[in-house]
């Protein structure tokens, strides 16, 4: 049982070290198209998001192509850990 707790603890400092990590690298000026790029998955994101249409079209997408069917998630800057893929 304490070997479980010990491995939840660990995960999450990782998870919160890899968060860190990920949000000082967008937030670098090191790649000056980054900000543009982000924008553009965002609206991508969005159209899927708003029509049902092209949601389904992704899904049947993925279906096809043997992938596994995801929803795109948006990332949202109130929520933590939201920029990094699960």
């Amino acid at each position: 049982m304490l070997d479980q707790v010990a491995q939840v603890k660990w995960r999450r400092c990782l998870g919160d070290a890899l968060q860190l990590c990920v949000s000082t690298a967008l937030a670098s000026e090191a790649v000056p198209e980054l900000p543009e790029i982000l924008e553009k998955c965002r609206g991508i994101v969005e159209y899927f998001r708003q029509s049902r249409v092209a949601a389904e079209q992704l899904e049947s997408a993925q279906r096809d192509l043997g992938l596994p069917q995801r929803k795109l998630k948006l990332d949202c800057p109130s929520r933590w850990n939201s920029m990094v893929a699960t």
